[in-house]
């Protein structure tokens, strides 16, 4: 059979792309390399950071960009990804080879989504465009943090874990130091870094597809031509010759695989063979690119999506405190009370350095080793009685009275709106007694107004009328207002949680949870030393007690049927709790439970035997007993438990009979209480 085959022009054969190692300049560049550079082991990826150090330019605050351009294109990615997985799924669903990239995507596209809502969430516009940004090179106007993250992804194949990104990170460190919002931005500039991976990935997958599926169209287009007749033949392949699809590898090992696959011979496969080889590339050479072509993509895929699973599991906090500079200054706290807080208190700290280095122009390191010369230069005088010992802890210039004394060393000015929030916390009675008097005369005047002539006509009676509703309506207005606008502060605390430097609450800081109640009946008992036992149990401590503050119900003589019935079945039930938990503790088999019982008292103006003075009386003798007042001890008829365990009892926190104390409660609130 011969064929009449037109001639055409030979084309020269595509090269490979060359890899970049950041997103592509123009969304038009669609199916891009891997973000991939040399596998660097851990000193050259050291030495890659610290040069990274040294080659990047950071632009000047006025000469920053204002766009966004990884948020803009993360939207964009959002879109790309949406569609590649439909498209990939509908033909996973028709039992087409999408490939083993496309499988992971499929299997893990929740991930990816997630990690898509995590960085959206965690970088507002209004952070990313604080971030320094690169004044040259070929990720000019982005983040300086994130042409790191990608140069981490870059020398790794995309598998990160803390370890690497530590050893980057110190490296970098060594030459220039990153911000506190730099480090909290890394997370997300490494998500975006891996999601672009992800989508170039994606691309190429479905680029492959469409290759995939226009190979199965011309191979079934000819099998269909050569079942019929010659002629038929000799026109599709004429078509083929005449307008050829691109010549990739992925087509030409399909194509050719698809014309193979026939019980009868396909006769013209030699012709074809010979064809693609002399315009584009041989039989061996495309399969062997393909299968290439599709590990790389696979592998880039996987590591991608695997990193992201990582990155979401680092404990980044953890990561924050071990890299920042800011963070190693702080630590030089005078009062040594800086590294026992909370992570919500530290972390609260380094924002406010942030904040006034962000004014000032100084550099934050700089603003923290102010600070702690300032306390410092407190410590060492306090030799004398009258120095308040509050003033050696950093703390106190950054966020009590001090602060004033730093921002002036600093040169800081406060903004419009800062002033104005310090103005209305100076003056906390004329803005709100004031705006209640102006508040109560608006709605008067408005009152007159709306009431039209008549009313007016009868002013005097009509504002008596309306004054009282009015200022309601005032204070109820200025209350709204102030809650709006002035959001409660944040207490500093002391970690005294399990995890906490001091890994439980010390001994000097010893507390009583009491719960007062009143007792009419055994089963009153019962529920009480219950409710006790699970606020025991959800705040286990060596240096907590529990104690019920216990009271009859009133009556009408000294003593009553059922008192003393119930006394013993609480302290029989005190006792057992006792056996039960008291030696489990580590605290030399001090008790941890407690009943103190009073008994009823006349009170003559209201007629009955009760407990004095109720609740307050029982917390006040309480209060007294602790202290070592004699005289408090004999205002309890009943008093169960090894009473030297509350000797040192620092502090006392109140129950009531229905409220509960949340695991962790006790020690939040002590280390509130404890901070300088």
């Amino acid at each position: 059979m011969r064929f009449v085959v037109p001639t055409f022009p030979r084309r020269p054969r595509a090269e490979p792309r060359p890899a970049r190692a950041g997103p592509p300049a123009k969304p038009s560049d669609i199916i891009a390399g891997p973000i991939r550079g040399e596998l660097l082991g851990a000193d050259r990826l050291a030495g890659r950071a610290r040069g990274l150090a040294h080659e990047q330019r950071v632009a000047q605050p006025g000469d920053r960009r204002r766009i966004a351009p990884l948020l803009e294109r993360l939207d964009e990615t959002r879109g790309i990804l949406d569609r590649a997985h439909e498209r990939l799924a509908a033909a996973a669903e028709r039992d087409l080879a999408v490939g083993p990239a496309a499988e992971w995507l499929l299997d893990n596209y929740h991930v990816v989504d997630e990690h898509l809502r995590e960085v959206r969430e965690s970088l507002p516009r209004g952070y990313y465009r604080e971030l320094p940004q690169l004044a040259s090179g070929p990720l000019a106007g982005y983040p300086r943090v994130y042409e790191i993250a990608i140069t981490l992804i870059s020398h790794t194949e995309a598998r990160i874990d803390l370890e690497q990104v530590e050893l980057v990170v110190g490296a970098f460190q060594e030459v220039r130091a990153l911000s506190i919002g730099e480090l909290w931005a890394l997370p997300a500039m490494l998500r975006l870094g891996l999601i672009e991976s992800v989508r170039r990935m994606a691309l190429r997958t479905v680029a492959r597809l469409s290759e995939v599926e226009e190979a199965d169209r011309w191979a079934a287009r000819l099998h269909d031509a050569m079942g019929r007749d010659a002629d038929a033949l000799s026109d599709a392949l004429n078509a083929l010759v005449a307008s050829p699809p691109v010549l990739g590898a992925a087509f030409v090992s399909r194509f050719l695989q698809q014309l193979r696959a026939t019980d009868s011979p396909f006769t013209p496969l030699a012709w074809i063979e010979q064809w693609i080889a002399e315009d584009a590339m041989s039989a061996e050479e495309a399969s062997s690119r393909a299968a290439r072509r599709l590990a790389q993509t696979q592998v880039a895929m996987a590591n991608s999506i695997m990193s992201l699973r990582a990155v979401g599991r680092m404990d980044w906090p953890r990561f924050i405190e071990r890299s920042s500079r800011l963070e190693a200054v702080l630590r030089g706290d005078p009062a040594g009370h800086y590294p026992r807080m909370t992570f919500g208190t530290r972390d609260h700290y380094r924002h406010v350095v942030e904040g006034i280095a962000k004014r000032t122009g100084e550099d934050e390191v700089v603003v923290a080793m102010r600070a702690v010369a300032l306390a410092r230069a407190a410590a060492s005088e306090g030799a004398s009685e009258t120095t308040d010992t509050r003033r050696a802890h950093v703390g106190f210039y950054l966020v009590a009275d001090g602060r004033v004394t730093l921002e002036r060393a600093m040169g800081y000015r406060p903004g419009p709106r800062e002033w104005v929030h310090r103005w209305v916390l100076r003056h906390p009675n004329i803005v709100f007694v004031g705006g209640i008097l102006a508040s109560t005369l608006a709605t008067l005047a408005a009152v007159l107004w709306l009431g039209g002539p008549a009313a007016r006509a009868a002013w005097p009676a009509v504002l008596l009328v309306a004054l009282i509703p009015a200022s309601e309506i005032a204070a109820r207005a200025v209350n709204q207002l102030v809650t709006a606008f002035l959001p409660p502060r944040t207490l500093p605390k002391l970690d005294f949680g399990a995890r906490g430097a001091d890994g439980g609450i010390p001994a000097e800081y010893r507390t009583a949870v009491v719960v007062p109640t009143l007792f009419g009946s055994v089963r009153a008992v019962e529920e009480a030393l219950e409710h006790l036992e699970v606020q025991f149990l959800a705040n286990r401590e060596a240096e907590l007690r529990f104690a019920l503050l216990t009271d009859f119900i009133d009556a009408g003589a000294e003593s009553a049927p059922g008192d003393d019935a119930i006394i013993a079945a609480a302290a029989a039930g005190v006792r057992a709790l006792n056996a039960r938990y008291g030696d489990s503790d580590g605290d030399g088999g001090e008790d941890p439970f407690y009943l103190f019982h009073r008994p009823r008292r006349l009170n003559p103006r209201q007629g009955v035997w009760m407990g004095w003075e109720r609740k307050r009386g029982k917390l006040g003798e309480f209060n007294r007993f602790l202290r070592g007042d004699a005289s408090a001890e004999r205002a309890f008829s009943a008093i169960v438990g090894d009473v030297r365990g509350l000797r040192g009892v620092r502090y006392v926190i109140t129950l009531d009979s229905d409220t509960m104390l949340p695991p962790g409660a006790a020690a939040l609130l002590i280390g509130t209480l404890a901070h300088p």
